[in-house]
């Protein structure tokens, strides 16, 4: 059994895994995060970027200013097919510069009105207008975690939730091209990181500030396509969650038979909030061929991989939902990692 204690932020997470089970640093064993996240609410997001998303299958996060006229129509539309809608505040202000009433009411105010307007989802996560932060007290008071923009890989153990990394693209940002795209996920990958990218309009000055090509947007989506088994693209939030889960989870044998492994996941947070599949992997028993994995009554995702000549189980289970069960089976199918 393992018991790793890590400080993040104001968190305190204690992870407990049996031997020989393994917990992903990143969904599916990947070796990045990637998250594109844009602010402003500019209108070739909704037009362009958010139908180049879905035509490869990957989520987008939109930061919106809710006093700026969102189309709520749009985000709802966009939330439906897996896209995170969050929060930019009300106004768009400099947030170090306001007493704590009004920090309140940006921050509390703009949450609740896209939760109004955007029902399927919740609003859990906040872009600082000109990367600057608040009182990071009141932050905590409404968000789980908050992006500014220093400009690094940002670690997969973020130092601080409400102060995470991102890199500014378009114009005037470091990450113009394809080519700077690519870099800088393959920077992610050396390092195990969480690339998060800050972007505003798309191909026009007059779409918003600094654009980014929606030619050099489009390649860095095939590149990533491409190369699925290395970078998980996902939600702002979603990686916030995953972090979260893992570090806290607990993956408990409960029993090992001939033919049948039972195994208890559960975690300390909030199951209403924190609910996103997390990764697991075991070796397969002796003897055995492949496996099917079910929760509760439920059949969930799971494969058989290889491993520096190792063969595994790897499975997505929810915490604190039912049991984990795993089958042998007599298949033989499976997949090098």
């Amino acid at each position: 059994m393992i018991f790793i204690t890590v400080v993040a932020g104001q968190w305190l997470f204690s992870q407990t895994v049996d031997a020989p089970y393994e917990v992903a640093t990143w969904w599916g064993f990947r070796k990045a995060a990637i998250s594109y996240t844009f602010d402003d609410g500019c209108p070739n997001q909704l037009a362009i970027a958010v139908p180049l998303f879905d035509e490869f299958g990957f989520p987008l996060t939109l930061f919106a200013v809710t006093d700026w006229s969102p189309d709520w129509n749009a985000l709802r539309r966009a939330a439906a097919r897996g896209h995170e809608i969050a929060s930019h505040t009300v106004s768009h202000p400099h947030l170090d510069e306001l007493n704590e009433e009004a920090q309140i009411a940006e921050l509390k105010n703009s949450r609740d009105e896209i939760n109004a307007q955007v029902t399927n989802q919740k609003c859990l996560t906040i872009a600082y207008p000109y990367c600057v932060a608040g009182d990071d007290s009141i932050c905590a008071e409404y968000y789980l975690a908050a992006r500014a923009c220093q400009g690094y890989i940002e670690s997969n153990n973020p130092d601080n939730f409400l102060n995470i990394s991102s890199i500014i693209c378009g114009s005037v940002g470091f990450v113009k091209t394809a080519a700077d795209f690519q870099d800088s996920a393959d920077q992610a990958a050396s390092v195990n990181g969480w690339c998060v990218y800050l972007i505003h309009g798309l191909d026009t000055e007059n779409d918003g500030w600094s654009p980014t090509s929606s030619d050099a947007l489009r390649r860095s989506l095939e590149y990533l396509d491409a190369h699925r088994n290395t970078f998980w693209v996902a939600t702002f939030v979603d990686v916030v969650r995953y972090i979260r889960e893992r570090n806290a989870v607990s993956v408990i044998e409960t029993a090992c038979r001939e033919n049948r492994i039972a195994v208890r996941v559960t975690d300390t947070l909030k199951n209403e909030i924190y609910n996103h599949p997390i990764t697991i992997r075991r070796p397969l028993p002796d003897g055995w061929l492949s496996a099917s994995v079910r929760q509760g009554e439920r059949l969930i995702n799971s494969q058989v991989v290889v491993v520096d000549m190792v063969r595994y189980i790897m499975f997505d289970a929810v915490p604190d939902d039912k049991k984990v069960i795993i089958t042998s089976s007599t298949a033989t199918g499976f997949k090098n990692h």
